[in-house]
C-alpha cells in the first residue's frame, strides 16, 4: 500500500469537502472563532449552545454569552468519528496504482472516502430498513428527466457497480476508468535480416 494514502487527514478530508458538506460537518465550538448571534456549537461537555450575542468569542460555559440547546442532536451532523471510519473503509479497497502522481493518488482517494462516508450515512438514516436498491440508469420527475449509464463491463460487474449507488462513487470510477482499461496497439514492423 502507498503510504500517502495512510496520510489523509480528517481535516484534508473537510477542507476538499467544504462545499459539499459544509453545514454538515459537527459545529465543534473552536476557541479564539467569534460567532454570531444564533449560531450553534457542539461543546466539550457532549452539549449543543447558541450564541446569545454577536461576535461571540466566549467559551459555552460562559451562561450569560450561550444558551444550551437540547433540541440538537449530534447524530444530525458528520463528525470527525464519522470521516474517520470512512477513510478505514476506503483503505481496505484502496489502489495504490490508481493515480500518476501522489496528487492523484489521494484525490482518487478522497472520492473513494467520500463515497463510503454516503454510504454510512444512508445506511445509518435507513438503520435495519437499508437495503441496495440497485442501479439507476435514468429516472424522471415530470418533465425533468435524469440519464447515466456506465460501460456494461461495470455494470455487470458486481465489484465495481456498487460505486454507481451514489454521486461520489460515480466519481471515483470516472477516476479510475482509465486505469482500469487497457488499450493494445499493434504495429506493424519488418525485420532487418535478409
Amino acid at each position: 500500500m502507498n503510504d500517502i494514502l495512510k496520510t489523509v487527514t480528517v481535516e484534508q478530508f473537510k477542507t476538499y469537502y467544504a462545499r459539499d458538506f459544509y453545514n454538515y460537518y459537527l459545529p465543534v465550538w473552536q476557541e479564539g472563532k467569534a460567532y454570531a448571534k444564533g449560531a450553534a456549537v457542539y461543546y466539550t461537555d457532549g452539549n449543543f449552545y447558541n450564541s446569545l450575542i454577536d461576535n461571540n468569542i466566549t467559551a459555552p460555559s460562559d451562561a450569560e454569552s450561550w444558551q444550551i440547546n437540547s433540541s440538537l442532536s449530534i447524530y444530525n451532523y458528520i463528525t470527525d468519528d464519522d470521516i474517520q471510519r470512512a477513510i478505514g473503509q476506503a483503505l481496505l479497497n484502496a489502489n495504490e496504482y490508481f493515480g500518476a502522481d501522489d496528487a492523484e493518488k489521494v484525490t482518487i482517494f478522497l472520492h473513494l472516502i467520500a463515497f463510503y462516508l454516503v454510504m454510512d450515512l444512508k445506511n445509518a438514516s435507513a438503520g435495519l430498513n437499508s437495503a441496495y436498491a440497485g442501479l439507476t440508469a435514468s429516472k424522471s420527475v415530470g418533465s425533468v428527466s435524469e440519464s447515466y449509464n456506465f460501460p456494461q463491463w461495470v455494470m455487470n460487474n458486481p465489484l465495481y457497480s456498487i460505486y454507481t449507488s451514489n454521486g461520489y462513487g460515480m466519481k471515483y470510477l470516472s477516476l479510475i476508468i482509465p486505469y482500469l482499461s487497457c488499450t493494445v496497439l499493434f504495429s506493424r514492423g519488418r525485420t532487418t535480416l535478409d
